[in-house]
């Protein structure tokens, strides 16, 4: 809508803004409420070239935004008349705010408490009327509608020694603080809509309980809780500074965190840097913060025209989540697809500055490049100089110069090449892939080790590593139909979402209560029926493989908690849950597209194999929805206690945590791989079976240390494991020449130095 005119008069311009990146520009952005006075501050970043911007307060509305009406016209036609501007046709106030310059406005001393709803009305150079919610909203409960004003003094925190720094049990950034740092991080990473049925934070607390009382993780990494439309995986939210009401709101976030320390569990925050969600996305409306549109969303403009406030957008992004929220870390998603090493750069330096126990974590994806963990720091510069720096390198970029980043200083990284190879290792049958073994987890002590995330679960089929073991040993994509309507990518992908749907209910079937009393025909039905298999797999080795998927979980645990550094698994994946965890989330206009385009849920169903939305597809993602029973019931229980033990070891023997790996050796012939740790005061071999045989009392190897006497101190296939007790308990004199050890299939022992 255009406006016809305006009061020139009302449009005076500050030519040379006097703000500084201290503290107080930091938390000055967006709604504050000032308890003192009652009243509340609001400031914007939007078109450097707006004509004029408003802000709109009205008394707890949660409708969308709307258009805008012909009262706004005549509002903005008047706009030099000064102070406050009644509208006409809701109960709202209109306030003119102030411009400042390079698209800065504000507003100070306006009539707005918590929960009060505020939006932007901002007139464009070329006369379009823009309304739009707060791009640093604190409180969003309509990721469409207006943006709430919130009280951040509303909460206080009860676990103030942990905030304090005086519980031994937090792990914070400085390094002169023994068992402080970040090597002893074993980090449990959940999803809060499925750890319970109602999905919400305080549900979520009795998670949070189990994790604490088993003591495996110190640490939980929740899954992004920015604000989206429904509950999802989080990676879709669109406003970076608000918690999804969905889950509980800003509030009972922090509830939940303050319950986590009181647990003894650090609390990492993921956010995404890289992308904004599709759904609730007005930025390109509210000035320039969106660069182009991307595979996942649009993609911010952190290096292109006027870019200097959405880099610091971000980063006080970060900033907010570190103070406000208290989270012990943070983890930055697919920084790479940020398209801006600088950004990275200019959060790790916000971030040291001002939260410098809070420790950083990326994901970056780019063959572990050491740069995004190196740091260069000029101690001669002052905090602003640093940052202005930054600024300065992207107007040479702007240029054509193309200056490179020599660090960017976080703590460490999701170690996607250790991912990949222990997948491969322990999934490929017949692979020999002992040199990718080796040299990946050699040198890797600051990244975080793990073999399955929720991208590995979810973006693949949804279902967890002992189904995903049975559809590779079967080949089970070569025994379902694709139904002959796809082209070649399609048909692939139709297949093996339905060889991933045959695996999980055999799995299913194998857990049940009666399946040890199943005949052979009824299992012939079953198979065909309910999976759609075109070949019949007797019960002895569905119990033989299902059997094997556990002894490989157990071996991926340990190629991950063998390896110094921190350590992370996924939500269940203690316990061996087969309960599934696909992709979810629905959109504001799902619904609609779905009764106005039939290919809609055919065109999911092809990509997917099943159906994404939120209440159709998370109720069978709670974690602990697959009950084990029958022969199988103890198996949770086993594999907690083997979990428990392990970590129970990392804690006590510092070559886990932060020793040197200083020998390996690969037999080819028997496919084991042994690698030592050293550390001060002790040495380690852990030995790791990749191979299908047992080796009963006859195992050894060339390159055993000589001179020295060993002992066996861990046996993943220990009985109590739910093995079948090929180990070595016991024994006190093995030695190079005495070495004749028991090796299970797909297991690990670890041998201690006692001589």
């Amino acid at each position: 809508m255009k406006v016809q005119s305006v009061n020139s008069n009302f449009y005076q311009t500050k030519k040379t803004p006097s703000f500084k990146r201290a503290w107080q520009e930091h938390i000055s952005w967006g709604a504050n409420y000032v308890k003192e006075t009652g009243k509340t501050n609001f400031k914007l970043f939007t078109f450097p070239d707006a004509k004029a911007v408003f802000v709109e307060v009205a008394n707890k509305l949660s409708g969308n935004m709307g258009k805008i009406k012909e009262r706004l016209v005549s509002v903005l036609a008047a706009g030099g008349a000064g102070a406050v501007i009644s509208s006409i046709d809701e109960k709202s106030e209109i306030y003119p705010m102030k411009n400042q310059g390079k698209g800065v406005f504000t507003a100070e001393n306006i009539d707005a408490k918590p929960e009060d709803s505020y939006r932007y009305i901002i007139l464009t150079q070329d006369e379009n009327v823009n309304i739009v919610k707060d791009p640093y909203a604190k409180k969003q409960e309509n990721i469409l509608g207006w943006s709430s004003v919130y009280n951040q003094d509303g909460y206080e925190w009860q676990n103030t020694d942990w905030l304090e720094g005086k519980d031994p049990r937090r792990i914070v950034r400085k390094p002169n603080e023994p068992l402080r740092g970040l090597e002893n991080l074993v980090i449990e990473e959940i999803n809060i809509p499925t750890l319970s049925e109602e999905g919400t934070f305080d549900a979520a607390k009795s998670h949070v309980d189990t994790i604490a009382e088993r003591g495996i993780a110190n640490a939980i990494e929740i899954m992004p809780v920015e604000n989206t439309f429904s509950k999802q995986w989080g990676y879709d939210g669109v406003d970076k500074f608000a918690v999804n009401t969905n889950l509980g709101g800003p509030d009972k976030l922090k509830d939940f965190i303050d319950y986590a320390h009181g647990k003894g569990l650090n609390v990492i925050m993921d956010m995404v840097p890289n992308h904004m969600g599709p759904d609730g996305n007005f930025l390109k409306e509210t000035g320039p913060y969106i660069k182009a549109e991307g595979g996942y969303g649009d993609l911010f403009n952190y290096e292109g025209k006027d870019n200097r406030y959405v880099r610091d957008w971000m980063a006080n992004a970060a900033l907010w989540w570190a103070n406000e929220y208290k989270v012990d870390g943070i983890r930055f998603d697919l920084t790479h697809a940020t398209g801006s090493d600088y950004l990275l750069k200019q959060i790790s330096l916000e971030l040291n500055e001002h939260n410098p126990d809070v420790f950083l974590i990326a994901e970056d994806n780019m063959d572990n490049r050491e740069q995004i963990t190196k740091y260069h720091d000029n101690v001669n510069a002052t905090h602003n100089e640093k940052i202005e720096f930054i600024d300065s390198q992207i107007d040479l970029l702007q240029k054509g110069w193309g200056p490179s980043i020599a660090g960017i200083g976080y703590d460490s990284e999701w170690d996607s090449k250790f991912k990949d190879m222990a997948s491969q290792a322990v999934l490929e049958p017949g692979s020999n892939l002992l040199g990718n073994v080796e040299r990946n987890i050699k040198d890797t002590r600051h990244r975080v080790k793990y073999a399955y995330s929720h991208d590995e679960i979810g973006n693949w089929d949804g279902t967890r590593f002992v189904a995903k073991n049975m559809v590779m040993h079967f080949m089970l994509s070569n025994y379902v139909d694709d139904d002959g309507n796809y082209d070649d990518k399609d048909r692939n992908s139709v297949r093996g979402q339905k060889a991933a749907n045959a695996s999980q209910k055999l799995c299913e079937l194998i857990v049940s209560k009666d399946f040890d009393k199943i005949s052979r025909a009824d299992l012939m039905k079953y198979e065909e029926k309910e999976c759609g298999l075109k070949r019949f797999i007797s019960k002895d080795e569905l119990i033989n493989v299902f059997k094997a998927g556990l002894a490989k979980q157990k071996l991926l645990f340990g190629l991950s908690m063998t390896t110094p550094g921190p350590k992370m698994y996924f939500q269940g994946d203690d316990q061996a849950d087969l309960s599934l965890f696909r992709f979810f989330r629905e959109f504001s206009d799902s619904r609609d597209k779905r009764a106005n385009d039939p290919n809609e849920l055919p065109k999911m169903w092809a990509e997917k194999g099943y159906d994404t939305l939120e209440e159709i597809t998370r109720p069978d993602c709670i974690v602990g929805k697959i009950k084990y029973d029958g022969m199988f019931k103890d198996t949770p229980a086993q594999m907690i206690k083997f979990n428990k033990d392990l970590s129970n070891l990392l804690k006590n023997h510092s070559a886990l945590q932060k020793g040197e790996i200083t020998a390996f050796y690969n037999d080819y012939n028997h496919n084991v791989n042994v690698h030592k740790l050293t550390s001060p005061d002790e040495e380690l071999l852990v030995i790791k079976h990749f191979g299908d045989g047992f080796i009963d009392k006859s195992y050894e190897y060339f390159g055993f240390p000589q001179d020295s006497t060993w002992e066996e101190i861990f046996n993943s296939d220990a009985e109590e494991y739910g093995g079948a007790g090929y180990t070595n308990e016991d024994r006190k004199d093995i030695t190079n020449l005495n070495q004749k050890l028991s090796l299970a299939p797909n297991s690990f022992i670890i041998l201690k130095r006692i001589s």
